[in-house]
């Protein structure tokens, strides 16, 4: 009773995270990715116009959020099922796919906890219920900033999640009990299926359930001609359930295929090449591996989950080579094994080493790809926030000393610091959906203190403000991601510049990356005059002035001490949907 309580405490403090501040754009649709994909959905009605034209996402989670509209509009004479109405049921299915996520990170820590477990000294330390493996790993994710900042937006990432979560749980499930062989290669293949329906990078991840089958089937004491031919039907259903499946998911991927491979291979070239689209020029230069790697330690998990998660990774390969040392050594000195022993033993090898080459793999495929999303790294979330529980779990292994007169909780005492810690840097980050999206902010200041019929320069590729009222301005483009960027080019955005009252900046999705981008002997695309007219704007040395700025940062307050993070140097993804700087400059003139 006492342990179900646990979950119950851990699912409810995720939801409480995810749904606070769930309307952080007042329903302005501020997250680009998030309004395509209701777009999109709003142009589907079931069950006579299914066609998304549009392959760029996979088409289950707008089939599941169109289908779900229409259905309570059916049932309750609603209107869910309209552009703004899908908005907050797409992220309430968010925060229920996240959710679900964290009750399968729970049932996987059971699964592999008994498995790398070898009787050494400080291994029957007994933890409190608190602190056990399998509540302190969903509680890591719980608290974690980055998948509750993405359960606030309706995205493709936080369903590959779930669903890579719950393949990662049916293969080591599987793996551990082997029940109905058939059944269980179609439940893999219907799974296998809603992840690539859900987005096409799942097919990574087919090389491990190819090779979860391997195990399953050597594994056993079958003669190998009988092992191959199980092999070769357990394959033949997979493959049979996951077209099917994926059919069904995602029927205009066979329908329109050209269409559908088109989007895909355009987002293949865009991972490999940074310099296709203009907002991925952010990603030249960057470091494969490190750049995410970063991006989580500061950002996705905060330093204090990251260093644990790092511990338990170690500590996690360290026992794994233990426990293939222990069991090689019992077969080498011929210990009498207990009956079906050395086929449970090779079975907890398998397991372990299944769990962690998932993830492993991922992380090297796409890790090393040009264009690095933070979002692209969601799915090892799970992975880290086990490994951090991990960590935890084998700090506690320790004998601490802190403070004498506390000796016999000191092991308590810091567990219970790096848990409240972590939850203390996520409440900075959570304080953003606390205050006013900056650029309704700044909307309302653009309505209130420029005169109607001012011109405004904007930056294309960026949202423009002022987000409604916009009928009072005249408004001029600025199209400084073009190239060749020479005197052509700055003639006319000069003669712009000289036509408006004001420039604005919604973000920092153009200046950042053009300014890095000045040397061109370096790159092959260079902005050297761009990077010079940012230069001279920020330093007041344009004829602008700037005149307001809207920052909203991670921050904790008591009284009047205040504790604030600037994150403007995260990837521009983590900071550009829900808490964009926002810079105004007026003309001096």
């Amino acid at each position: 009773m006492k342990k179900q309580f646990f979950l119950i405490f851990i699912l409810f403090l995720a939801l409480i995270l995810r749904l606070y501040g769930i309307n952080w754009d007042q329903g302005l649709h501020l997250h680009p990715d998030e309004r395509m994909l209701i777009m999109v959905a709003d142009r589907i009605h079931f069950f006579d116009q299914l066609n998304p034209n549009f392959f760029n996402y996979g088409s289950l989670p707008i089939y599941l959020l169109k289908g779900l509209s229409q259905l309570i509009d059916w049932l309750f004479d609603t209107s869910l099922s309209t552009y703004q109405g899908m908005l907050y049921l797409g992220r309430f299915l968010s925060t229920l796919s996240d959710l679900i996520t964290i009750f399968l990170i729970y049932k996987i820590t059971q699964l592999i906890q008994s498995n790398l477990e070898i009787k050494t000294k400080g291994s029957n330390i007994k933890q409190p219920l608190w602190l056990l493996f399998q509540f302190i790993s969903p509680l890591f994710y719980a608290i974690a900033f980055f998948p509750i900042q993405n359960s606030h937006f309706f995205i493709s990432d936080v369903f590959l999640t779930t669903f890579t979560t719950l393949l990662v749980f049916l293969l080591l499930k599987n793996l551990k009990e082997k029940n109905k062989p058939g059944l269980t290669a179609f439940l893999i293949g219907l799974v296998f299926a809603a992840m690539t329906a859900t987005k096409f990078t799942a097919v990574v991840f087919y090389p491990m359930t190819i090779l979860f089958f391997l195990f399953y089937v050597f594994l056993g004491k079958n003669l190998l001609k009988e092992k191959i031919l199980n092999f070769s039907f357990l394959i033949v259903i997979f493959h049979l359930s996951f077209f099917i499946f994926n059919f069904i998911f995602m029927p205009y991927a066979f329908i329109e295929n050209k269409k559908f491979l088109d989007d895909v291979l355009s987002q293949i070239q865009m991972n490999n090449n940074p310099y296709i689209f203009p907002y991925t020029l952010q990603y030249v230069d960057t470091l494969p591996y490190f750049y995410y790697l970063k991006n989580i330690f500061l950002w996705g998990l905060g330093p204090i989950i990251s260093i644990l998660s790092f511990i338990g990774t170690i500590w996690f390969f360290v026992d794994l080579v233990k426990l293939v040392k222990f069991y090689r050594l019992k077969f080498i000195h011929k210990l009498p094994p207990k009956k079906n022993e050395k086929e449970a033993q090779l079975k907890n090898i398998a397991i372990i080493f299944l769990f962690f080459i998932f993830y492993f793999l991922y992380f090297l495929i796409i890790g090393r790809s040009a264009v690095k999303f933070m979002r692209y790294m969601l799915p090892i979330y799970p992975f880290l926030a086990i490994m951090a529980g991990y960590g935890i779990k084998k700090i506690y292994n320790f004998q601490f000393i802190i403070y004498k007169p506390l000796k016999k909780f000191n092991n308590q005492l810091l567990s219970l610091f790096f848990i409240l810690s972590s939850f203390v840097w996520t409440l900075m980050f959570i304080n953003i959906y606390s205050q006013k999206h900056t650029r309704i902010a700044a909307t309302e200041w653009i309505l209130k203190n420029i005169s109607p019929g001012s011109t405004l320069a904007v930056e294309h590729w960026d949202d423009r403000l002022p987000l409604f009222g916009g009928e009072n301005y005249n408004f001029e483009e600025l199209q400084l991601y073009n190239i060749p960027d020479d005197d052509l080019k700055w003639t006319f955005i000069n003669q712009q510049l000289d036509k408006a009252d004001y420039i604005i900046i919604a973000s920092n999705r153009l200046y950042i990356p053009l300014q890095k981008l000045a040397n061109c002997q370096r790159y092959k695309l260079c902005y050297p005059k761009t990077a010079q007219y940012y230069r001279k704007l920020f330093n007041n040395q344009l004829g602008f002035k700037k005149v307001a700025e809207f920052a909203v940062y991670p921050k904790l307050e008591i009284g009047d001490w205040k504790l604030e993070i600037n994150d403007q140097n995260a990837d521009e993804s983590f900071t550009v949907y829900d808490h964009p700087k926002v810079i105004l400059f007026k003309n001096k003139k």
